[in-house]
């Protein structure tokens, strides 16, 4: 057993604080990355959440022959795969991993069973830097545990929640994928859905969290006054406030499940507080 790995089963067991006197004052500990676990309610997750404890270890494995994904990394709590590292953050970490050049742990960070499965556990990717010296002051952020801004169990300014409408069935995410594959004329959609999300189950979070949106001054003429912006319940759900652009709103997702032909892609934009959103942009 080399000293990396060492190290590494002895935060697992007892944390950080507890290292031997000697090691610990020659090793940090520095963030890589932050994020919820991405897929969660899609596979074994949900059902560990009672036997899932912060600052539990997870075991970074790589896919490198994933369908939909070459730089895809699963995420293992207790031999069971309960996610991924989300797509947008996984390329650097998986060539790391390819490349064995670093020792990277896996913990989790925050666990919050009364928010939406998307957000129950949240997690940090971190390496083990031997130094006796403080780090610069512009990397001092690598050592700080950020709180997780959680959107489905408060309702915030810059959150939407869940849109419906009266007296007509909003797709759920994975009606929504289905309806869009088969609204396509050919097998482009495949491509559209891996480049843009990665995998289905990334599309299917997105849509049953109603980050789908469009913006009406960039719609094709014909769609303008299409029922792909109805009023839903008093009105349009603006955005107004929550992107420096304007013309954003919620989009009517049944409806854009029909127009899967004249879909170019789904870009990621961020509104004024971070949070991810994917426009819709159309073929003109």
């Amino acid at each position: 057993m080399n000293r990396a790995t060492f190290l590494k089963n002895v935060i697992g067991a007892f944390g950080l604080a507890v290292l031997p006197p000697l090691s610990y004052r020659h090793y940090r500990k520095l963030y890589l990355l932050q994020c919820f676990v991405r897929g969660f309610q899609y596979y074994a997750g949900p059902g560990l959440l009672d036997v899932m404890k912060e600052g539990s270890l997870l075991e970074l494995v790589r896919e490198p022959e994933n369908e939909f994904d070459a730089c895809a990394i699963a995420l293992h709590f207790n031999n069971e795969k309960i996610g991924y590292i989300p797509a947008e953050f996984n390329e650097v970490l998986s060539r790391l991993l390819d490349a064995g050049v670093v020792e990277m742990i896996a913990e989790i960070t925050h666990l919050n069973p009364d928010a939406s499965t998307w957000e129950n556990v949240h997690i940090a990717v971190s390496v083990l830097k031997e130094t006796s010296e403080p780090l610069p002051e512009n990397a001092a952020y690598l050592t700080w545990l950020t709180t997780p801004e959680y959107h489905s169990v408060q309702l915030a300014e810059n959150y939407i929640g869940r849109v419906k409408t009266n007296g007509r069935n909003i797709l759920s995410g994975e009606d929504f994928y289905r309806e869009l594959v088969e609204n396509s004329e050919t097998d482009e959609v495949y491509d559209l859905i891996h480049e843009s999300f990665g995998n289905p189950e990334a599309l299917e979070e997105v849509v049953d969290n109603s980050l789908l949106i469009v913006n009406r001054n960039k719609l094709p003429a014909d769609l303008i006054m299409d029922e792909l912006i109805e009023a839903i319940e008093e009105g349009v759900i603006e955005l107004e406030n929550i992107f420096d652009e304007k013309g954003y709103i919620v989009a009517q997702v049944d409806r854009l499940a029909e127009l899967s032909s004249r879909i170019e892609r789904f870009e990621s934009v961020l509104d004024k507080s971070g949070s991810r959103f994917f426009e819709v942009v159309f073929k003109s």
